[in-house]
């Protein structure tokens, strides 16, 4: 993609006659490395309100999470992450100063086609190491875990995680078209103590690939080796995406991300998340990004597709 400039002018008329906005420059990163961002895009206040009224929703804490017992008695607990129209928490707050943003519809008209839709939107919260039960914490010490199978039934309406591996969004989806992006919104201000996302630039080129992935790592570098297989692989950057509230991030669904837990102090973090199809038939960026869009197979046995579509 390098070499190829993308340019989408959007006017619109204001009292002051007809204003142009263009995302020229954030489009040409998201076509060269697979991602892009936008920062102090969304209404900075109207986020903290937002993120308010999230933190007064519940005690986030301790209280969140089944007891030792319970967890043993039903260890393998499924189904426990919010989905498309079940137990979901982001479906019943207005998101429309977000999802009605002219910068953002102009990127997805961009790269999706207008006719976009969002699969699913969710609160994803980044646990704090003082909210975790001290009989979990062994385990969460061996594994990045999804914490959903540890709350309790009636806060299963967000997504928790205590850091989680690099993936592809795709394993979600296997059998699915992978012709489609994330979009991921900071509500508060986030730096190196929260858990941040880390991107890694460029990993989009090798296309849908089953989890566990090849990828080798150094925690101090800021890049990892990752490929199809450890003869095919490549030397990737990574970044890590802080940013204050208000913040975007796009990248696609076969970009490889994660986060890490860091401190023991450290802050949580809720932020917001949305997956979001492309319909059109017409050819867009995410054709050009995508050559190779299906996996059969992305972890384990696979799902089939319409039941992830509320279980991501």
């Amino acid at each position: 993609m390098c070499g190829i400039l993308y340019v989408f002018v959007f006017a619109r008329r204001t009292s002051e006659g007809v204003k142009k906005m263009t995302i020229s420059k954030e489009l040409n990163h998201f076509a060269n490395e697979g991602y892009t961002s936008f920062p102090d895009l969304i209404d900075k206040e109207k986020c903290k309100k937002l993120h308010l009224e999230l933190c007064n929703n519940r005690d986030w804490g301790k209280n969140l999470f089944r007891s030792q017992e319970d967890c043993e008695k039903d260890p393998h607990s499924r189904k426990t992450n919010p989905g498309r129209g079940i137990c979901n928490l982001a479906e019943k707050l207005d998101l429309s100063f977000i999802e009605e943003n002219e910068k953002i519809k102009l990127l997805l008209n961009s790269v999706l086609g207008k006719n976009y839709e969002i699969l699913l939107k969710k609160f994803i919260v980044s646990a704090c190491d003082s909210w975790v039960p001290d009989w979990l914490k062994p385990e969460l010490k061996k594994n990045f875990v999804n914490l959903g199978p540890y709350i309790k039934k009636e806060y299963r309406d967000v997504t928790y995680f205590r850091g989680i591996d690099y993936h592809q969004d795709s394993i979600d989806w296997p059998d699915g078209d992978s012709k489609w992006l994330t979009m991921y919104v900071y509500l508060q201000d986030v730096n190196k103590g929260m858990s941040p996302l880390n991107i890694v630039k460029k990993s989009h080129i090798f296309g849908p690939t089953a989890h566990p992935h090849y990828i080798k790592d150094y925690p101090n570098e800021n890049y990892l080796e990752y490929g199809k297989t450890k003869d095919n692989s490549k030397k990737f950057l990574k970044e890590e995406l802080v940013g204050t509230a208000g913040s975007v991030f796009f990248w696609t669904s076969i970009s490889l991300h994660g986060t890490r837990p860091v401190a023991e102090n450290e802050n949580s973090r809720i932020s917001l998340r949305y997956l979001i199809k492309k319909n059109d038939t017409s050819k867009t960026l995410i054709d050009e990004l995508v050559k190779n869009p299906i996996i059969t197979k992305t972890r384990g046995s696979p799902h089939e597709y319409k039941k992830t579509l509320t279980q991501l």
